[in-house]
């Protein structure tokens, strides 16, 4: 996923230190533009329309916000800048995303925008879902109801609850957005079996996960999930991955 940004800051050199953090913690990130006053920064929105926007308060401490961001309000999310702890506040008011007190630091920085990423991307999922629902209404996969045979039980999960499945020699674990780890007796490739037409990924022999959930793919070949796992994705397996996930 790529996520397009801009950076709105007066002190160059605070623009240059943010930039090379991005660059250096999120390379999706791609920083299209700056600006450093209000007139920059309202045809930097017009013209790139962002995602992800870092807007220094003191640059538009004269200014209306909400007048900047016009009709793209709410199209793109917010992290703000400042010199002022008490701009926190406004921050909150105004639903940023994140909160940035100069002098800038890597460790507040991967924080606010690692909350930003997701819910961009939480985002992004949820519109290829409903794109999807308007041309076919059983590709939804909220209605579909899933029950897990277990030792005790059946547990029933809606399919975009499953974030992936994990074989176990003869058993297979579930694990869920509901924080739950569920163990079935049936094999794993039972479930490939129900859960690929829903959206679901073999990345390994002994992995299944939903493509609804996937985060991060690295060099080393891993794929990352909401849950923080990091789930081996065969060599064999790369080329089919990247071709079912859009990407540049």
């Amino acid at each position: 996923m790529r996520i397009d940004s801009i950076i709105i800051h007066h002190e160059k050199a605070v623009s240059a230190y943010l930039r090379r953090c991005l660059l250096a913690k999120f390379p999706e990130i791609n920083i299209h533009g700056e600006a450093v006053n209000y007139s920059e920064a309202d045809k930097l929105i017009k013209g790139i329309n962002p995602e992800l926007v870092f807007l220094d308060v003191c640059s538009l401490r004269k200014q209306s916000i909400p007048s900047l961001c016009g009709g793209n309000k709410g199209n793109f999310e917010m992290i703000y800048i400042s010199d002022r702890s008490e701009d926190a506040i406004q921050a909150i008011r105004d639903d940023a995303c994140g909160f940035l007190l100069n002098p800038l630091n890597v460790t507040d920085i991967v924080l606010s925008v690692g909350k930003a990423v997701r819910k961009l991307s939480e985002r992004a999922s949820l519109q290829t879902i409903n794109q999807g629902y308007a041309n076919d209404p059983s590709f939804l996969p909220h209605t579909k109801l899933f029950g897990i045979p277990t030792i005790e039980s059946i547990e029933f999960l809606h399919v975009h609850e499953i974030i992936r499945c994990e074989g176990l020699q003869k058993c297979t674990i579930v694990l869920s957005t509901r924080k739950s780890r569920l163990v079935s007796a049936y094999n794993i490739g039972e479930f490939r079996k129900w859960l690929e037409q829903y959206g679901f990924f073999s990345c390994h022999k002994s992995h299944l996960i939903n493509l609804m959930h996937v985060r991060r793919l690295t060099r080393e070949g891993f794929v990352y999930l909401i849950d923080n796992a990091a789930v081996p994705l065969a060599r064999r397996k790369r080329q089919e991955f990247l071709q079912m996930m859009k990407h540049l």
